[in-house]
């Protein structure tokens, strides 16, 4: 059967992890001048609690060596899944540890981040499952990519301008009319969209927005937050009344993503259900 791999980024629950066994190559963060693999040197709640008492925080991706690890082991035939090669060199180190194994890896830029990838891997996990091969499942996996859509809104640019992910000219315009930019990624790239004047409006927005480009073809639904479950629930409840939902999920936003985002984050990843089902 052809093995799955995914880098920590795609922000996919554990128990879907075990479920599926997919294998999960660690991306780093560095906090004050110290690296930590996400879910290997530290859990998720310790390195939430050191970004929030941090100023100088960065991401890494994992090195060609890690994913070689992890292809050696698994071995046969993989498919390899990573976040948006536009705003990291995760996807370049898996095809570098590809040329390098004598697995035989096929790696597939997803052009997403957080479940917006974790979505497309699933879907080639349920593909391996039935025992397609690897090349239709990477083909799948493009078809996919193309449907699928992930929205995001921050409370403060601070941490976006920070990391570079979002020119500076626009933090500083949003911080300065104290406006939620709404992203979502166009070609693998983060974009802001649209504005809210709060985090329950971004919220709205961003299911109005998924309601005109899904309209009643049956979906899933992710929601991921940094630490504000109740505003996540009244997302999620939002996303229910506007689309034709057929599943539905709530996780926290993966630490190497609250870097970026910080603390407040919420984000949602939608993809037709067929894909999933």
């Amino acid at each position: 059967m052809t093995k799955i791999v995914v880098d920590s980024a795609l922000n996919i629950p554990t128990d879907l992890l075990s479920r599926f066994g997919i294998g999960v190559v660690p991306v780093s963060l560095t906090i004050d001048g110290k690296s930590y693999r996400e879910g290997v040197d530290a859990t998720r709640a310790e390195l939430i609690s050191l970004i929030g008492r941090s100023d100088a925080l960065s991401t890494s991706q994992p090195s060609p060596g890690d994913f070689l690890e992890v292809y050696d082991r698994l071995g046969g035939e993989i498919v390899s899944l990573h976040i948006t090669a536009k705003a990291s060199g995760t996807y370049q180190s898996a095809v570098m540890a590809a040329g390098m194994t004598k697995a035989k890896v096929t790696v597939v830029d997803t052009a997403n981040a957080s479940m917006g990838g974790g979505w497309q891997a699933i879907a080639a996990a349920l593909l391996a499952e039935k025992g397609v091969s690897a090349a239709e499942i990477a083909a799948k996996a493009e078809a996919a990519k193309r449907e699928t859509s992930t929205f995001l809104s921050v409370p403060t640019m601070k941490y976006l301008s920070r990391s570079g992910r979002v020119g500076l000219a626009k933090a500083l315009l949003a911080s300065l009319l104290s406006v939620k930019p709404i992203m979502t990624f166009n070609d693998g790239v983060v974009e802001v969209v649209a504005r809210s004047r709060s985090m329950t409006g971004a919220c709205k927005e961003m299911a109005g927005l998924l309601k005109d480009k899904y309209g009643a073809k049956p979906v899933a639904v992710a929601v991921m937050h940094a630490d504000d479950v109740a505003l996540a629930q009244q997302f999620q409840e939002l996303l229910a009344k506007s689309l034709n939902v057929k599943l539905a999920l709530t996780t926290d936003l993966t630490a190497s993503l609250v870097v970026h985002g910080g603390p407040g984050t919420i984000a949602t990843s939608v993809i037709p259900f067929e894909y999933v089902e």
